[in-house]
């Protein structure tokens, strides 16, 4: 899937889970961070030939496994509140949140995602659409529209909310 339909689907189901502008907007995050992930691995080569290669070679591997996302938002819930504060807590709620969109979105696709955290060998894929293909962009504007129907609003007041706090 491409960012934009991470991203979007993140903000949609993190809005439907009532999280606060804080785990709104790192779930926004969290849905790029698999990739983002990868990215930084990959830029370690001393090549842009060699990052590409690394990319290939790591790219929906360990980053992409679900477990790590998971342990993330239940850290967030069990981690006593007033070591991290509840923004602290919204967060990182929010970045395990959109780790997991991320992973079941990639789930979505051929490609799939691996089962076990350090393997590349054993996958899972529903294989519903390709990444780029028209069925990726319908998903996305049901996504964006359905959004926009039952959180339009919100949209609205969370963008002035974080306008207002300098974040955009």
């Amino acid at each position: 899937m491409k960012w934009i339909t991470h991203q979007a689907t993140a903000v949609a189901a993190a809005l439907a889970l009532h999280l606060p502008a804080a785990g709104v907007a790192a779930a926004c995050v969290g849905a790029v961070m698999p990739d983002v992930l990868d990215q930084r691995m990959a830029g370690l080569a001393p090549t842009r030939r060699g990052r590409q290669k690394i990319f290939n070679a790591v790219h929906r591997g360990t980053t992409h496994w679900f477990g790590w996302w998971l342990i993330l938002c239940v850290v967030a819930f069990a981690a006593p509140g007033a070591q991290m504060g509840p923004m602290g807590r919204d967060v990182l709620l929010g970045l395990g949140f959109g780790g997991l969109s991320h992973v079941v979105l990639d789930m979505l696709t051929p490609s799939g995602v691996p089962l076990t955290p350090f393997s590349r060998s054993n996958k899972f894929s529903l294989k519903l659409c390709s990444t780029g293909s028209l069925g990726e962009y319908c998903f996305l504007l049901c996504v964006v529209g359905l959004a926009w129907w039952f959180y339009g609003a919100d949209l609205l007041k969370l963008t002035r909310h974080l306008a207002h706090t300098k974040i955009l």
